[in-house]
């Protein structure tokens, strides 16, 4: 009887871990983010990007960017554009729930 007590409990502490692990925002956010990363090198042909980028002299790489953006909108490519904004919300998210997490660890340690 003892035996059977305690493997529910021990039952309960793993579903709990597992709970907690799932739960957390981040985790979500890592799964979605590499997702789309996937469906990007699936899109696009990345080494070709890297070489345009590249060649390109630094100060117009934010005008080459948004223009190869808008020529994907306009070619009607609106997978790409989709997983690009996607990735950019998502990093974004990403950024934001790691430095809310630097900045609680700041306070703590304070």
């Amino acid at each position: 009887m003892k035996s059977i007590q305690s493997t529910t409990i021990m039952r309960r502490v793993y579903y709990s871990y597992a709970l907690s692990f799932v739960a957390q925002p981040m985790l979500a956010v890592g799964l979605l983010l590499g997702g789309a990363l996937a469906l990007f090198g699936r899109f696009t042909h990345v080494a070709s990007i890297t070489e345009n980028m590249l060649s390109t002299p630094l100060g117009n790489v934010p005008t080459y960017v948004s223009e190869a953006f808008m020529s994907a909108l306009a070619r009607g490519e609106l997978g790409t554009v989709l997983v690009v904004l996607t990735i950019a919300s998502l990093s974004a998210v990403a950024m934001h729930q790691l430095s809310r997490l630097t900045w609680s660890h700041r306070l703590r340690t304070a």
